[in-house]
């Protein structure tokens, strides 16, 4: 084993480690923050921009830092706020939070965050979908300057637009795809190899993240 698949299992093995809640104590908080430094250098993707195909693929949260420390012991599965969740073009809507992906198409040069959502309590899931567009320049070529243009709260199969606005309390005839002002963010692409991928964002977020083999969620990687 390498040193780069020592840290990186050592890593998930840290990320694995939380407590029953999904949160994690500080030992091991510090000890993924630790891991994820070691294991930086070792990135086989050093310049994402020439190798964008590569870095393409749904991909599945592990560990999700939410900005500073103080506010990163937020799990996540954890209940939320349609509102907080969708740039405020949702109104206030307790919502549960379970499984967040990315998804990076290379076509469309696509970067949306798709969040399973559902209401607190009942089996009623969805699709937030934050559409997003990226760009990365030559002279910070691991940087992904996205502008999130879009959200959506999508229906699974088998469920009407109605039965869904129903189930998460919105209004009769709500708009479900409503347009945002492009908020201007970026992440860094700071590791990726054939499974795992670290982002640094521009607000002090640190993710984990699994590559996913699936067909996509917001747009198809068949």
């Amino acid at each position: 084993m390498t040193e780069a698949s020592q840290i990186k299992a050592q890593l998930w093995a840290a990320i694995e480690a939380s407590q029953p809640d999904g949160t994690y104590d500080d030992e091991t908080f510090d000890k993924i923050h630790v891991l994820v430094k070691e294991l930086l250098p070792h990135t086989p993707t050093p310049r994402p921009i020439d190798n964008q195909e590569f870095v393409q693929s749904p991909w599945g949260s592990g560990f999700a830092q939410f900005g500073p420390k103080h506010t990163a012991g937020k799990p996540i599965h954890h209940v939320s706020s349609m509102k907080l969740q969708s740039f405020a073009r949702f109104p206030d809507i307790p919502i549960q939070v379970h499984d967040i992906d990315q998804e990076i198409l290379v076509d469309g040069k696509h970067y949306n965050n798709v969040t399973d959502v559902s209401v607190p309590g009942t089996d009623h899931h969805a699709n937030l979908i934050v559409w997003g567009r990226y760009h990365i320049e030559e002279e910070t070529p691991q940087r992904y300057a996205v502008e999130f243009y879009a959200v959506e709260l999508a229906p699974p199969e088998g469920v009407s637009d109605e039965e869904l606005r129903a189930q998460f309390g919105l209004e009769e005839g709500a708009e479900l795809y409503r347009e945002l002002k492009p908020p201007k963010l970026h992440s860094d692409v700071v590791y990726c190899d054939d499974d795992t991928r670290i982002n640094l964002g521009s607000m002090g977020g640190v993710y984990v993240m699994r590559r996913l083999h699936s067909a996509g969620k917001s747009v198809s990687f068949t």
